[in-house]
C-alpha cells in the first residue's frame, strides 16, 4: 500500500509540473457532510483486536483550491473531521486535521459530471474530553500519512458555479499509543458543497 501511495504522489507531482498552465481553469470549493458510524478496532502489537469502540456519526468539512485541465483536476485540500465515542462509561471526541493533494478524473466536462478521486497527504489526530472511570484525559495527538478515495458528481449551475456531491473514504496510517495498542482511523463520509471557478 505504501509503495502504491508513493507512486501516486510521484505521478501527481509529475502531472502538476508538466501540465500546460494555459489549459487550466482554477477553482475554490467547500464541502460539508456527515461521517458515518462504525467501529474502531483497538489492537495489540500482535494485531489481535482487544476492543471495538463504537463511533457515532460526526462532521466532515473540506476546503480546497485547484485547477482543471480538460478531464483532470489537481487540488490542495484542507480537511477537518470529528467523531464521538459511543460506549457506556467511556466518552470522548477525536478530531482529525488533514492536508492532502488530490487528483480527480471527470468523465464529462459538460452537463452532470461524475468523477472519481484519490489523494495523499498527512493527517493529525487528537483525542479530547476523554472520560473514563471519573477521570478526564486529553491526548495531544499524532501526525500520520493519510489518503482518500472517493466518487461523486458535479451539477453546473452556470459556467462558474457547480453543486458537488460525493462519497469519501479517508484513512490514516496505524496510530500507536505507548507501544501497547494501535488502531487505524478510517472514516466514510457523505458530503455536499459548491465549487466556484475563476
Amino acid at each position: 500500500m505504501k509503495k502504491l501511495l508513493l507512486l501516486f504522489c510521484a505521478l501527481l507531482s509529475f502531472g502538476i509540473s508538466t501540465a500546460p498552465a494555459y489549459a487550466y481553469d482554477s477553482y475554490v470549493s467547500g464541502n460539508v457532510g456527515w461521517t458515518l458510524s462504525n467501529d474502531l478496532n483497538i489492537k495489540d502489537t500482535n494485531d489481535h483486536i482487544v476492543i471495538k469502540l463504537p463511533l457515532k456519526k460526526g462532521v466532515s468539512v473540506l476546503a480546497a483550491l485547484g485547477s482543471r485541465s480538460e478531464n483532470v483536476r489537481l487540488e490542495g485540500e484542507f480537511g477537518y473531521q470529528t467523531r464521538d465515542l459511543n460506549l457506556t462509561g467511556l466518552n470522548g471526541k477525536w478530531e482529525i486535521l488533514s492536508l492532502l493533494a488530490n487528483c480527480y478524473y471527470d468523465f464529462y466536462t459538460e452537463g452532470i459530471q461524475p468523477y472519481v478521486t484519490a489523494g495523499i497527504g498527512a493527517g493529525r489526530i487528537t483525542l479530547t474530553d476523554f472520560f473514563t472511570g471519573g477521570y478526564q484525559y486529553n491526548w495531544e495527538g499524532s501526525t500520520k500519512l493519510a489518503y482518500q478515495l472517493g466518487a461523486g458528481f458535479a451539477i453546473p449551475m452556470n459556467n462558474k458555479i457547480s453543486i458537488d456531491a460525493r462519497y469519501r473514504y479517508f484513512v490514516l496510517n496505524d496510530v500507536t499509543n505507548g507501544n501497547v495498542i494501535k488502531y487505524t482511523p478510517a472514516i466514510s463520509s457523505v458530503l455536499v458543497g459548491l465549487r466556484f471557478g475563476f
